[in-house]
């Protein structure tokens, strides 16, 4: 029986990642380019060698400015594409710029590309070592490659100079959460918190650090404080439905995990619960209702009910034998 699908949720980063390769083969630099566009991406990448600051501009080219503001609302947009473009041909021209690599550093962070990533970053930080940005930026690439410890050190790095960062506070205790160090991430997280009193970001994480400790209350608490800032927040509603239900408040939990947005998820999650706790009874009708909530596509509540009823049939035997 799958007692432990429960829709649980890994923490995840402020930043959406796309999953995509990073190749220098033209086309697969950022995924969705089209042909004429990769041909043009290749060619703003690859030629800084034979660069020629003194080249006349072409005649009806775009001005630096005018070019780099386009990339900079592409990139709000998350037009990743095009602000990659913008800011690669600038590259050409300039290509000592550090916030213009800066800039494309992130691109790639934010498309999944974290070779490119680290290695535009590192460019940065060899000649300004002093932009806190880019050491925050680079955390990430770590912390999304799963290197804890680089991770760790280059947010504390950022946090030595500018303590009152929250932002780099609350990574600093994603890197120590994802680490597998709770008990280390909670103090970090809760400055966090002090810094920016409507993080749901921070109240997830802080719930989540609670719930590896199994420290209910406590997780309810944080993420109650992260329900009031978001009610319909998908993260904090699923994880406090979990505290809740681990703490036998069952009603509660089904609450909280209705508003994730599935109602047969919510009732099968319940379900999970009381089995576990031997309340085969409750447990078989919780994932009655799922069934009825979705009666073609929901396997795993119908294989939860099986499981269910023969626990409970074997509960009334015993019960019988006893008597």
């Amino acid at each position: 029986m799958k007692v432990r699908s429960l829709g649980l949720i890994v923490l995840v980063l402020a930043l959406p990642l796309l999953v995509c390769q990073c190749s220098r083969k033209p086309g697969t630099l950022v995924k969705g380019l089209k042909p004429e566009q990769a041909a043009k991406l290749q060619d703003a990448y690859d030629p800084y060698e034979g660069h020629r600051p003194d080249k006349a501009a072409p005649k009806g080219s775009i001005p630096s400015d005018r070019l780099e503001a386009l990339g900079d609302m592409s990139l709000q947009s998350g037009d990743y594409e095009t602000s990659l473009l913008h800011f690669l041909q600038l590259l050409k021209d300039n290509p000592g710029n550090y916030k213009l690599r800066y800039k494309v550093g992130v691109i790639f962070l934010l498309t999944g590309q974290f070779e490119g990533a680290r290695q535009e970053l590192a460019r940065v930080l060899v000649s300004h070592p002093e932009m806190m940005e880019a050491h925050e930026a680079l955390g990430l690439v770590h912390l999304e490659e799963k290197q804890y410890a680089q991770a760790v050190e280059e947010f504390r790095l950022v946090l030595a100079q500018e303590p009152n960062r929250a932002r780099s506070r609350y990574l600093l205790g994603v890197a120590q959460l994802s680490a597998g160090h709770p008990r280390e991430a909670i103090p970090v997280l809760e400055a966090a918190a002090a810094l920016d009193p409507q993080s749901v970001s921070t109240f997830c994480a802080l719930g989540q650090a609670y719930l590896d400790l199994k420290d209910y209350p406590r997780a309810i608490t944080w993420l109650k404080k992260g329900q009031a800032v978001s009610p319909q927040h998908q993260k904090i509603n699923q994880r406090l439905g979990m505290a809740l239900a681990a703490m036998k408040r069952y009603p509660e939990a089904l609450e909280a995990f209705l508003k994730v947005g599935d109602e047969a998820q919510a009732y099968n999650n319940v379900g999970v619960y009381y089995f576990m706790e031997g309340h085969y009874e409750e447990a078989a009708k919780c994932f009655q209702r799922a069934l009825e909530l979705r009666p073609v596509f929901y396997q795993e509540a119908k294989t939860n009910l099986h499981r269910a009823l023969e626990k409970l049939q074997q509960a009334r035997k015993n019960d019988g034998e006893s008597s």
